[in-house]
């Protein structure tokens, strides 16, 4: 039997009342044939640190092996959590570009710096959860809440970062899959006027 078949993941999918319908289509293949046994858990929420969280108590209850998060705002390759689950990483996912200018991709290298990884697979600091895979036991080795805003200059930082500061901070290494990276996308908005080229 292939060893993907005996893993129970969960997709957690923190939302708010709507999803766009790309997602909706990209999570239907994908799960039409996922290589694991999956559950889908939404976790609906005006705050996204919130939801994430909410998705781990739910991924525990059922006693899933994995965690997989997944953004409404996300599109992605059927074989998405197939090629995720062969790196047998404890944190492995895929970087992709903000949905805003400046659009620069939302990983950070190992040496700190922001960085585009279109191919093969590499260990990073700091990587975005819309497509991200976690083993759930890595959560055992970190305090709640995994996720969390906090302030940085003025500003507010991403529960995605937080969560990696504190899994590398546990001693647990992250990957970004630069082959899927090429492959996903990040639906955002524009609104066009008469007149725009």
């Amino acid at each position: 039997m292939d060893k993907q078949n005996t893993y129970l993941v969960a997709l957690g999918i923190p939302s708010g009342d709507m999803v766009h319908a790309d997602f909706a289509m990209s999570l239907a293949t994908m799960c039409m044939s996922p290589g694991a046994s999956v559950a889908l858990i939404n976790a609906k929420s005006s705050l996204v640190p919130l939801g994430r969280n909410q998705c781990v108590a739910a991924a525990r209850k059922i006693n899933a092996t994995h965690l997989m998060f997944l953004d409404t705002d996300m599109v992605f390759p059927p074989d998405t959590l197939k090629r995720l689950l062969a790196h047998g990483k404890d944190v492995v996912g895929a970087t992709y570009a903000k949905r805003a200018s400046p659009q620069h991709p939302l990983t950070v290298s190992e040496n700190g710096k922001v960085e585009q990884i279109a191919s093969g697979l590499r260990r990073v600091k700091l990587l975005p959860t819309g497509c991200l895979l976690i083993r759930l036991n890595v959560f055992d080795k970190l305090e709640a809440p995994y996720f969390n805003l906090e302030a940085e200059g003025g500003q507010l930082r991403g529960e995605d970062y937080f969560f990696c500061e504190r899994a590398r901070a546990a001693g647990i290494e992250l990957w970004c899959d630069g082959d899927l990276s090429s492959q996903l996308g990040h639906i955002g908005q524009k609104v066009n006027h008469l007149g725009d080229n």
